[in-house]
């Protein structure tokens, strides 16, 4: 079978997205699929056409303008419309828009398409969501990472995932005085109320992997390793500091103790509409998650029922069970 993906960023760009489509396709591809990945150029010096770890990856360049880069990208996919024609699967990450002048072109190929969703920006723009619901509209298939999205956007998901993980198979030990944070470093993701948790925290060794705006002010609490693999830091953490559902299940994974925060009613919604809610301390006070993390730091065994719970649950969430959803996605639809 021969897929054709499409995201807005890829390999060697570093995010949520960007793991969920690798660890897919490189599943996909050991089942015997040819796994072709369309997305733009985010860095000049990156080939058009590239096989990494044996998926194909096609790039183009994107003009950062708005409407005129929507129209480039149009035409760059009707000269390259045999992308479309030879493929089994077509499958969106997101940025449905793009698909339009194929489906009009192509009528009778099936598009499917995953929202994984802006969680960090409130108010959703209004051409956010009538762009998620046309794309749902016009979908053979809808996959939704988190059910915030269905709820916060109006639309109706075939498939509601919250991404997957590993689970490590080396041993580690945990240093008790040890925070880990990863992700963005942005203003958007409610960083400033860890700050104020990790202002009040004495004697503790906290990393950042990850970079953004907030950098300078992340030194100002502890050290910021940058975009680097997180899992030498999640290993020796006894508490980790999340954004996003990739962290979140990766934290559990390492038997972090999880902490999350939220300053809008979108963010809140995407935390506490999940099955993971009761594994994790989430909350928008700096006060309260600071009370928590006092409450569990003087009773480990407490904190231990939380952080096995959470890892049970964990342990269900296979990258095999999120290439099954996709399958089962395809072959229904």
């Amino acid at each position: 079978m021969k897929i054709l993906f499409f995201t807005r960023l890829y390999w060697p760009h570093v995010g949520g997205v960007e793991k969920h489509l690798e660890q897919l396709s490189l599943r996909l591809k050991g089942k015997g699929n040819d796994v072709t990945i369309v997305t733009t150029k985010h860095s000049s010096d990156l080939d058009s056409e590239q096989i990494y770890r044996k998926i194909k990856i096609i790039r183009f360049n994107q003009p950062q303008i708005k409407y005129f880069g929507l129209i480039y990208t149009w035409l760059w996919l009707l000269r390259n419309r045999s992308l479309i024609k030879e493929s089994d699967v077509i499958h969106i990450h997101d940025v449905f828009i793009w698909s339009l002048p194929f489906k009009v072109l192509f009528p009778k190929k099936k598009v499917y398409v995953t929202f994984h969703g802006q969680w960090g920006k409130y108010p959703i723009s209004r051409q956010d969501i009538l762009q998620k619901r046309l794309g749902a509209k016009l979908a053979n298939g809808v996959i939704c990472i988190g059910d915030y999205i269905p709820k916060n956007y109006g639309i109706k998901a075939d498939i509601v995932s919250f991404g997957a993980t590993d689970i490590p198979k080396t041993k580690y030990k945990k240093e008790n005085k040890s925070i880990v944070y990863v992700g963005r470093l942005d203003q958007s993701i409610s960083l400033n109320t860890f700050f104020e948790v990790f202002k009040n925290l004495k004697g503790y060794q906290i990393e950042f992997c990850g970079e953004g705006e907030l950098s300078y002010e992340a030194n100002l609490y502890g050290s910021v390793k940058g975009f680097v693999d997180p899992g030498p830091y999640y290993k020796k953490a006894k508490y980790c500091f999340a954004s996003g559902y990739l962290t979140v299940l990766e934290a559990l994974a390492h038997k972090c103790l999880l902490f999350v925060a939220y300053n809008n009613p979108l963010q809140k919604d995407y935390y506490e509409m999940t099955p993971f809610r009761k594994f994790i301390i989430c909350s928008a006070n700096s006060m309260e998650l600071m009370e928590r993390f006092n409450y569990y730091q003087k009773r480990p065994k407490v904190a231990e029922k939380l952080i096995l719970s959470g890892f049970a649950w964990v342990k269900t969430q296979t990258w095999e069970k999120l290439v099954e959803d996709y399958l089962k996605l395809w072959k229904a639809n």
